[in-house]
């Protein structure tokens, strides 16, 4: 299997207890935000891109905070990488979501939001398939079009984890997706209870997540997936196989409803599999900032990357995206 042997799958472990040693001042702010610190309408994200942003390697990322936790870069690589991820994942489910909602985005009278909207791409799609409905995009990040969009699409700059800049009960469908590595595990309730908290009685929600977690795996694979884990948990609050806590928090509010569909991560799984692979290295090495960060030279984690995906090639790995979705109670 080449590189994948037990030496390097020591290496992977060794790498770990190095990193222990490592000093944690570059992600000492960890979230401690709690659902009750929520403001709607006092506290908002300033519009200034200096106070917002820093620069790494010419790459743009958020500046680390309590209410900023998103750890992927913001640039036009990151935007043509998730572009790519949407139409595959729509691919893969068929349509861009999974609530029982077809009937009701023919209605002029639907309203839907679309949280962490990125570059709109979900949303622009949606309105044109269904043009009598209103669509409303946010994100804490300008990615989106300011001026040439369709009628039935308007955009803002909001941050969830803030308060959304609507009233109680303004939206039927409430739709937001993978912000695995935008939230740490305090995070997400509040992000949940804020898509609740606007969406209508008898409305849904619906998130779509996947977990950092494969199947078919080897022993290299596994062990540098728990590496990753353990370090993102510990120093930076990050839960890489959220969808547990995904459910935990949806049953709160209502029933929870469950898909999922496997998506194959290699070229054994023809032209789907080889798109996901090419995706998923893609994703991996634009995390390259924060696994230096915790512990990883660029050389080692670029390694890991490619050693993993060999890995999983050989041994026929996949993963599984999934769907969540509950309809608010009406009373």
């Amino acid at each position: 299997m080449g590189k994948v042997n037990s030496k390097t799958v020591h290496y992977s472990l060794k790498s770990k207890k190095k990193q222990r040693q490592l000093s944690t001042n570059s992600f000492s702010s960890t979230s401690t935000t709690s659902s009750s610190e929520v403001s709607h309408s006092s506290q908002e994200i300033s519009p200034n891109e200096e106070e917002l942003f820093q620069y790494v390697d010419n790459r743009r990322f958020y500046k680390w905070n309590d209410y900023v936790n998103y750890v992927y870069p913001v640039d036009h690589d990151e935007t043509d990488r998730s572009q790519m991820q949407h139409f595959m994942y729509k691919h893969v489910w068929g349509r861009n979501f999974s609530s029982p909602i077809e009937q009701e985005l023919q209605s002029d009278s639907m309203r839907i939001l679309d949280v962490g909207c990125g570059s709109g791409t979900w949303i622009l799609e949606m309105a044109s398939e269904y043009p009598n409905a209103h669509f409303t995009g946010v994100d804490i990040a300008r990615l989106y079009p300011l001026e040439i969009k369709p009628e039935n699409v308007s955009f803002s700059q909001a941050n969830v984890l803030v308060g959304l800049p609507f009233p109680d009960d303004t939206f039927d469908f409430i739709h937001m997706s993978f912000m695995l590595f935008a939230f740490t595990l305090k995070n997400w309730e509040i992000a949940i209870n804020e898509l609740v908290r606007v969406c209508k009685p008898g409305g849904y929600v619906e998130l779509m997540e996947k977990d950092i977690f494969w199947f078919n795996e080897g022993p290299f694979c596994k062990a540098a997936r728990t590496v990753m884990a353990e370090e993102l948990r510990e120093k930076k609050s990050m839960e890489v196989v959220i969808t547990p806590t995904l459910q935990k928090v949806l049953s709160q509010h209502s029933t929870v409803n469950h898909d999922e569909k496997v998506v194959p991560l290699g070229e054994w799984g023809g032209k789907l599999g080889k798109l996901y692979r090419e995706l998923y290295s893609w994703g991996a090495k634009n995390l390259k900032n924060v696994m230096i960060d915790v512990g990883f030279s660029e050389d080692e984690w670029n390694e890991t990357v490619d050693i993993c995906l060999k890995q999983l090639q050989e041994r026929k790995g996949y993963d599984k995206i999934h769907r969540f979705w509950i309809k608010k109670n009406e009373n």
